[in-house]
């Protein structure tokens, strides 16, 4: 299995190597490890010099974190990604729920880094939080490859992106009880999906409550299997090779 989306930082875990030990054996193939500040974009990349082809850096800024200086910000992240050759940009994208009044300011950082993506043919991993509208916008305009993070949409918003060309990373939320993505996720082809955890965060059912880890991915796997009505080595194998096409690995 390939988790496509962790953030194993030491702000998070203070067992990084315990929990990268129990994803080995756990049958995790790849943990995509995601940076959301210019500052954990270097710890990503020097975990993956530590784990190398196991953990691998995807770098950039979450529109949470922007700051005055984000453009500055952005210039280093380019010479990063010139220099340590990331395998992703991201975790980028818009947050309204957090914060509505630098709108601007978010999509500005958000296209920003669409851009560094296309200059440097690299997926993105996109996070939109009650900003469906802007996100599909700007991605219609600057059609970039890459994964809408914690889907959690509608089937019309899962069909547009789908659309676009784009798959939808599919997370802990899927084993939660009143989730209504099970409903979207029966009607969207395997073909379209890949498996994240988010963690440390979003640990699926039954372990809500605990720290997430990407060993507990096979539970995604196995919930969208019974919602598919497939069994769970068919999802593991699409999915692993969706995010290897992905990824490039």
């Amino acid at each position: 299995m390939i988790d496509t989306h962790a953030h194993l930082l030491k702000e998070f875990y203070d067992n990084i190597e315990e929990t990268i030990n129990n994803s080995k054996i756990n049958n995790i193939l790849h943990i995509i490890n995601c940076a959301d500040s210019l500052s954990s974009s270097y710890e990503t990349l020097q975990l993956s010099k530590q784990y190398k082809n196991f953990v691998l850096p995807a770098i950039g800024i979450h529109p949470n974190n922007i700051k005055d200086n984000w453009k500055e910000e952005i210039n280093e992240i380019e010479i990063l990604i010139k220099k340590e050759k990331p395998i992703a940009i991201g975790e980028t994208g818009l947050d309204y729920y957090h914060n509505k009044e630098n709108k601007i300011e978010q999509i500005e950082l958000f296209k920003s880094q669409i851009n560094l993506s296309k200059k440097y043919n690299l997926p993105i991993l996109i996070h939109s939080r009650e900003a469906t509208k802007d996100t599909l916008d700007i991605l219609k305009e600057t059609k970039p490859i890459g994964i809408i993070h914690c889907f959690s949409g509608s089937l019309e918003t899962a069909k547009e992106y789908i659309k676009l060309g784009l798959y939808l990373g599919i997370g802990g939320v899927i084993t939660f009880k009143n989730s209504k993505l099970p409903e979207v996720i029966k009607e969207i082809p395997l073909e379209n999906i890949v498996l994240e955890t988010d963690c440390p965060f979003l640990t699926p059912h039954p372990h809500r409550g605990k720290q997430n880890s990407p060993s507990y991915i096979y539970l995604i796997a196995e919930r969208i299997a019974q919602i598919k009505n497939i069994s769970i080595e068919e999802v593991i194998k699409q999915t692993s090779n969706n995010a290897k096409d992905i990824f490039k690995i």
